[in-house]
């Protein structure tokens, strides 16, 4: 889930003196990178219709299921953008995935292992325990694992995956270990469907990282000293893969938002098989969300600014082609109980109607929050903003429940948007 994307990316304004809101501050599905796949590549023979088809099964099957919980379910496809990388964010009652071509042409992405990284973008708003400190997101092993233990399963699980796993070349320790979990030829199909699916998921994770080689026969030996929120090692990820294909309960058994045992195959409960590998789960951990701060940081008085935003190192640039990312970088760690990051972008060719506050432009445009002092947010134009024109942006520092503003709003920095 994560560095935040302003393309789809909004939220509410509260009113003057409330807090300010808080959304995803989670990872992508792979660690920040410059890797690019444009769309002229045939490297794995991906193709837009196949991308949408794969994103259609998906969102058929959990849109009514996050529409039970009273939220909207949207699916970006980016299929002309090069980024290689998918995120998960909620604004408000939408709930998102955004997914990138880039992404599902990499020469190491399978389609089955596409499907499974949209099923882990689904597994940060469905998964359950454990989550993100403090968030609303499952944790990056346990998107990771809901992936293979329910998602794979509930959408690829009555295709006829016993003729589809005859045409791969899957490693025998998988095979075997799908056999020892399930006496049903088409649960030990699916099984070894998925573990296929995240061997390519886990592949990608080791290239971007130079990392060894993995194997299912060479599961990591690490044990964490508490749970790990952020990416695993792809051999790590391979294992939590294999460890949800493999586990015994059944997909229909409902997860937790704070108990990380419930439908799961949990090593607290003494399962053996299926059960999250230790390279990133700590058994027995406090899975709960921290309360709210009872005493949370007051609105400062005005005070001193923040620094402007900086995009390519300066403050105003002009960009001719609106489908280049632009980077923004912001960095409010002067200010004393500062813990994140607010960045707003106004409606074209007007500044903001409230200089320096220590409150969101009500007539703003765009919005985004991230924890951490030092931030990249990322802004595609041909998503976010509406046309030609001059935007402002400007970044007020919160506090570490990033609900609140310690600091006053930034001068305006400028993105010039012109043919």
């Amino acid at each position: 889930m994560a560095t935040t994307t302003l393309a789809i990316f909004s939220v509410a304004v509260p009113a003057h003196g409330s807090p300010l809101p808080s959304d995803c501050t989670g990872k992508g599905f792979l660690p920040e990178n410059s890797l690019r796949v444009s769309i002229s590549s045939k490297a794995n023979g991906m193709t837009e219709a196949r991308f949408n088809a794969i994103l259609d099964r998906i969102e058929a099957h959990y849109r009514p299921i996050i529409a039970a919980r009273s939220a909207r379910l949207v699916v970006q496809r980016l299929w002309n953008d090069s980024t290689v990388n998918a995120f998960a964010e909620r604004s408000g009652s939408e709930w998102r995935i955004r997914m990138y071509g880039g992404l599902a042409r990499h020469e190491a992405v399978t389609e089955d292992a596409f499907a499974l990284i949209g099923c882990h973008e689904i597994g940060h708003h469905l998964g359950g325990a454990p989550k993100y400190r403090g968030q609303w997101a499952a944790n990056e092993g346990q998107a990771d694992y809901f992936a293979t233990l329910k998602c794979m399963r509930d959408v690829f699980g009555k295709d006829d995956n016993r003729q589809i796993v005859s045409g791969m070349n899957a490693p025998q320790a998988l095979v075997r270990s799908c056999e020892r979990s399930f006496g049903d030829a088409q649960a030990i199909a699916t099984c070894v469907r998925s573990g296929m699916a995240g061997q390519s998921a886990a592949e990608l994770m080791r290239v971007l990282t130079n990392s060894a080689p993995i194997s299912f026969d060479t599961p990591d030996p690490e044990q964490v000293s508490e749970t790990l929120d952020s990416h695993p090692a792809a051999q790590c990820r391979l294992d939590t893969y294999s460890a949800g294909a493999v586990c015994q309960m059944a997909s229909s058994e409902p997860l937790s938002e704070t108990d990380a045992t419930l439908g799961t195959c949990s090593i607290e409960k003494n399962f053996k098989i299926g059960v999250r590998p230790q390279c990133w789960y700590k058994p027995g951990t406090v899975v709960t969300n921290p309360p709210p701060d009872p005493n949370p940081t007051p609105t400062p008085v005005p005070g001193d600014i923040a620094r402007q935003p900086l995009m390519a190192g300066v403050n105003s640039i002009v960009v001719r082609d609106p489908r280049q990312t632009v980077f923004i970088d912001v960095d409010v760690s002067e200010f004393a109980g500062a813990g994140g990051v607010y960045l707003e972008v106004s409606r074209a060719d007007r500044d903001f109607s409230n200089p320096n506050s220590t409150t969101p432009d009500p007539m703003q445009l765009r919005s985004a929050a991230l924890r951490g002092v030092r931030q990249r947010f990322f802004l595609n134009p041909a998503q976010a903003l509406p046309g030609w024109g001059v935007y402002h942006l400007r970044v007020i520092p919160l506090d570490a429940s990033g609900m609140r503003s310690v600091g006053r709003a930034s001068n305006s920095s400028r993105l010039i948007l012109q043919r």
